[in-house]
């Protein structure tokens, strides 16, 4: 479920969102941030990258072209959305070797080792981690979204950014708390503030 102030539709949840760090000068200003040593050391790409949009032929499911649409081959803290041009076929493979899942799957993206996976009979899409099992994880589908505006608008933009690399609950250390990316998306709003306990 997306933010309230953002809408619940996921297509029209996602494009103001992107809109908004465009105006935010968003790009620029992580960059500066990454002018700190110890920020660029840790993390040495950018955090966020916006090119304009670009059309998808017809053949691609309708939330992946929205979202191309919006714009090319983005980069929102650990995800890294491919140029069109570089989609390709990649099959989820278990532990056994056995093919994981049903669909027709190309890889749009990747996530540090893992992959952006869009299954091309539903429009799902996934990340999807080979090596699953070091998370006592029963699959390799760590995250999954119906759509991909449901995955920006959740994932790249929104509260679920801390599970792209396996179940929170898996991690010793909050890694999220001190990603550039994640303190910004609660810095503009887009992730709420952390419930105090009680």
């Amino acid at each position: 479920m997306s933010s309230p102030a953002f809408g619940t539709d996921h297509v029209q949840a996602m494009r103001p969102k992107i809109s908004l760090l465009r105006e935010l000068g968003a790009v620029d200003m992580l960059e500066r941030r990454r002018e700190n040593r110890r920020l660029a050391e840790r993390y040495p790409y950018r955090r966020l990258s916006l090119g304009p949009g670009t059309a998808l032929p017809d053949e691609y499911p309708p939330g992946l072209r929205a979202r191309y649409e919006t714009c090319d081959h983005p980069t929102f803290g650990d995800l890294s959305f491919h140029p069109s041009n570089d989609f390709r076929v990649r099959e989820p493979i278990d532990t056994f070797g056995e093919i994981a899942g049903a669909g027709d799957f190309i890889e749009i993206g990747q996530v540090g080792e893992e992959f952006i996976l869009l299954d091309l009979d539903t429009g799902a899409v996934s990340i999807y981690d080979y090596l699953y099992f070091r998370h006592n994880m029963d699959s390799g589908f760590v995250v999954s979204c119906e759509t991909v505006p449901e995955f920006v608008d959740t994932v790249a933009l929104g509260p679920r950014y801390p599970d792209i690399h396996g179940p929170r609950k898996t991690w010793r250390t909050r890694w999220w708390r001190t990603d550039p990316w994640y303190v910004y998306l609660r810095e503009v709003g887009m992730v709420p503030p952390p419930r105090l306990r009680r």
